[in-house]
């Protein structure tokens, strides 16, 4: 598959003689089939949109754009290379959408393609938090997140900024790192984190049907705790994550926290059960056994473990759509 990383590095030139077409539609046959009128920066917006496509298209299949020789696949194609490679935001995507749209039924009422057909499959994409179902993070994703994580703690200006962003970082590294609940994350206490020069460990005193578990701590988590720990006020709360006034931090506190990580990241729906599902599926990929997985996570039963690690539909499917 070519790969064009931006548009106006593209030197073909496209011609007008469809735009041209196609702006004359919008400015009256459109009305006509909708019953609706659009305004002029509507239109000029429809236009713009469907130029940058018949640009990608020439690039794309080195040939001159047929607006009547248009398919589905071309659509689809489109559609992975904006969110994939050029990596726009879902309100420009479905403002292309949109517009593509109206070109296929352009193309419907002028040379008679079937707008249906065009457009089969061709979605929309969510600009908001939506309710999917738990997955585990991408490589990139975790990279991603891991990188964000440690960079906020040097963005940050007053001594306030640093002292939630350091909180923030260690408080996720255990859920990430070592695949506690968002709620045993918020009972944790000080004296339940052992560092040593080279290892380190959380114990969960209060996990799912009083469960009491060990977890071991990568490097990762054990820079994040450590410096936690040095900045963390010296209070009577024995908890490990504080929030106002030294109480414990609560765990739709964490929830949000998490929230706006994966907003950072580009995964809006980021929550804390996602870090537990990566980190059981990492210690797979690194060859860990299932009953050992089991362990860390404090599972009753292994079949429990099992479900953690079986591929999701959503995974299976985007990884049939990858080989297009």
């Amino acid at each position: 598959m070519n790969n064009i990383q931006t548009l106006p590095s593209v030197t073909v030139s496209i011609s007008s003689s469809w735009l041209d077409q196609f702006s004359r539609f919008l400015q009256s046959d459109y009305r006509k089939i909708t019953r609706r009128q659009l305004s002029e920066k509507s239109i000029r917006l429809a236009v713009q949109h469907t130029r940058v496509f018949g640009m990608w298209h020439e690039a794309k299949f080195n040939q001159p754009f047929e607006p009547s020789l248009l398919t589905n696949y071309d659509l689809h194609l489109y559609r992975k290379w904006s969110l994939d490679q050029e990596k726009v935001k879902a309100a420009t995507w479905n403002s292309r959408h949109w517009a593509l749209s109206i070109l296929c039924m352009w193309t419907e009422s002028t040379h008679g393609t079937l707008r249906a057909n065009l457009m089969d499959g061709i979605e929309q994409k969510q600009c908001g938090i939506t309710s999917t179902k738990h997955r585990s993070l991408t490589d990139d994703e975790y990279h991603r997140l891991v990188h964000v994580l440690e960079q906020n703690t040097r963005r940050v200006v007053t001594a306030f900024e640093y002292h939630v962003t350091v909180r923030n970082w260690a408080a996720v590294a255990v859920m990430l790192h070592a695949g506690l609940r968002v709620e045993e994350a918020t009972l944790c206490d000080v004296g339940d984190i052992t560092l040593n020069e080279r290892s380190g460990s959380v114990l969960i005193r209060s996990g799912k049907g009083d469960k009491e578990r060990s977890v071991p701590l990568n490097l990762v988590a054990r820079n994040a705790l450590r410096a936690w720990l040095d900045l963390r006020p010296a209070s009577v709360s024995t908890a490990l994550f504080t929030g106002k006034e030294t109480t414990r931090l609560t765990t739709r506190s964490l929830q949000r926290i998490v929230e706006e990580l994966g907003r950072q990241i580009g995964v809006p729906d980021l929550t804390p059960h996602w870090l537990r599902y990566t980190f059981a599926k990492r210690l797979e990929a690194n060859g860990v056994t299932i009953e050992q997985i089991r362990d860390l996570l404090g599972h009753r039963s292994i079949e429990t473990t099992r479900r953690y690690l079986r591929s999701s539909t959503e995974e299976l499917q985007s990884a049939v759509e990858g080989v297009m």
